[in-house]
């Protein structure tokens, strides 16, 4: 798993350090036109998602592809991996996607994912199954809707999300620029980490909002440095990981696409 971890993190670094900060090159399509490629590398103090800790520091790569199956659909391939640095906490979730471009201002994708925890033994949940869609909006601050259901948990979730980019090249520098986020929502389960959940109830909103100085190399290659903070409405902690309502952390990523 780790040499699998500087691999990826190898390739985005040799194919970002490729790229000229002038002009951009034409996309390298392996196959043909209609193929796209994306990779990155994500380290963060804190994993955090839907206002539940995973683990400490992380190094989260990822690898997709994506195939243009009509002008207006994609198909798209992705795994997104979390290697704890000082935990015995890993999940690797390949995923399947469909996005559909409705107009230049509505979008609609859905897909499944499947969660493999690389750490778990005996009776620790070792996978589960996923399924989400949810809509686009190209305006203002770019509103996004999401739904995900998790069988295996009996787990629902509904997320909202909102962001806004800065651009700040006229005046400090050409291609730097600031991203605000937000978000909120709502996740409701029966079960966690594939056990029945007893004496209490999961089920909350979650809220949280971040900021990342972003510097554009080019048009398909950015790094990224910022913070972010993730709370909850739930009771009680005792599946959170960690026992309290809020977070902080800060992460540092670089992707590119070609």
């Amino acid at each position: 798993m780790a040499r699998l971890f500087a691999i990826i993190i190898l390739l985005v670094l040799t194919s970002t350090s490729s790229m000229e900060a002038g002009e951009p090159k034409e996309p390298v399509n392996w196959c043909n036109e209609k193929l796209e490629w994306e990779m990155g590398v994500k380290f963060a103090t804190e994993r955090v998602s839907n206002g539940c800790k995973s683990c400490g520091k992380a190094v989260l790569p990822c690898l997709g592809v994506g195939y243009k199956i009509l002008d207006d659909v994609k198909l798209s391939v992705a795994v997104d991996t979390i290697a704890a640095l000082k935990e015995k906490y890993g999940r690797v979730a390949p995923c399947l996607g469909i996005l559909y471009t409705v107009t230049d201002v509505f979008t609609i994708d859905t897909g499944y994912t499947r969660y493999f925890y690389t750490f778990a033994s005996g009776d620790e949940q070792k996978y589960s199954n996923e399924i989400y869609g949810g809509i686009g909006v190209n305006i203002f601050l770019s509103p996004s809707l999401h739904a995900f259901y998790d069988f295996d948990n009996e787990d629902f979730s509904l997320k909202a999300k909102v962001m806004y980019e800065i651009d700040l090249g006229k005046r400090l520098m050409q291609g730097l620029g600031i991203e605000v986020s937000g978000d909120v929502g709502y996740e409701t389960a029966k079960k966690s980490n594939g056990q029945w959940i007893e004496g209490e109830k999961r089920d909350f909103f979650f809220y949280g909002a971040g900021v990342d100085l972003a510097y554009t190399i080019n048009k398909k290659a950015k790094a990224k440095v910022g913070g972010a903070w993730e709370g909850n409405s739930a009771k009680t902690h005792t599946w959170v990981n960690d026992v309290h309502r809020n977070f902080i952390w800060i992460n540092a990523s670089v992707e590119c696409s070609f």
